[in-house]
């Protein structure tokens, strides 16, 4: 595979996560010029793999499909997520109820969350996930739930009227949850009604909620908003990379923020 395939695989790969993509995130991630990140785009545009708008792209998406895949971000930003994961962990206390969601970052939490209770076991907790990748990772350590509903290969959960109706069912101390973007004004968005949908109740039935996104997620926009940063209850955990500017913005409005690997 030449260079020029395999930068718009990579390309690929960052579309799946993020569902769209601004030139100047690309230029930074794949150290190239402006000029060859639009040749890239007009090559993909032209193939057919994605559309373009003024100043980025977006995937193109088949009726039924979210465009996110699990594998592709799993690999995605591995090492800020690892960060995050473990800070996010070092939250959880005894006595809590906790919701896990699908996202590849929250994986990193739950895996830290295991590694803890092997050695230092937390009493009385208690989880509700969507998540078929690692729900099943804390079954030797506390009484796991999940809630049922459609089965989502390509993002590996559940989704749907069901999981809607077991998260209502629940009140969580804590949740933990990725997100596909967040704006420079704090909206957090993903890519389809049936994950904001289910975001938006989990937010509502937690005391606290937990965003987990590593630095890629930052200044970026996706479908369909569900959220803002500027709830009291909920928390930024994100890495040492995020742009200082959007994280000062957010600091100004008054958003709780957790810079993870800075300890």
């Amino acid at each position: 595979m030449g260079i020029k395939a395999r930068n718009q695989e990579k390309i690929l790969r960052m579309l799946r996560c993020h569902g769209s993509l601004k030139i100047s995130s690309v230029m930074k991630t794949l150290a190239l010029s402006e000029a060859s990140v639009r040749r890239y785009f007009a090559d993909m545009e032209r193939a057919g793999l994605i559309f373009r708008y003024h100043g980025g792209i977006r995937l193109i998406v088949e009726k039924g499909q979210s465009g996110y895949h699990f594998n592709d971000a799993v690999s995605a930003f591995a090492s800020s997520k690892h960060q995050i994961g473990v800070r996010a962990s070092q939250l959880i206390t005894e006595h809590d109820r906790l919701f896990f969601d699908s996202g590849t970052t929250v994986m990193e939490c739950g895996s830290a969350l295991a590694e803890r209770s092997g050695s230092d076991p937390l009493n009385d907790l208690r989880i509700v996930s969507n998540s078929l990748a690692f729900a099943s990772n804390f079954t030797p350590f506390c009484p796991v739930i999940l809630t049922g509903g459609m089965i989502r290969s390509a993002r590996q959960d559940l989704c749907g009227t069901v999981a809607l109706e077991t998260v209502r069912r629940y009140h969580f101390t804590k949740a933990f949850m990725g997100t596909d973007a967040i704006s420079e004004q704090g909206v957090l968005s993903t890519t389809d009604e049936d994950t904001s949908n289910l975001a938006a109740a989990v937010l509502e039935h937690s005391n606290e909620t937990f965003i987990l996104a590593d630095s890629s997620k930052l200044g970026k926009t996706s479908f369909v908003p569900y959220a803002t940063l500027h709830d009291s209850r909920i928390t930024l955990i994100t890495d040492q990379q995020a742009d200082p500017q959007i994280l000062q913005k957010f600091q100004d409005a008054g958003v709780k923020i957790i810079i993870a690997g800075g300890e």
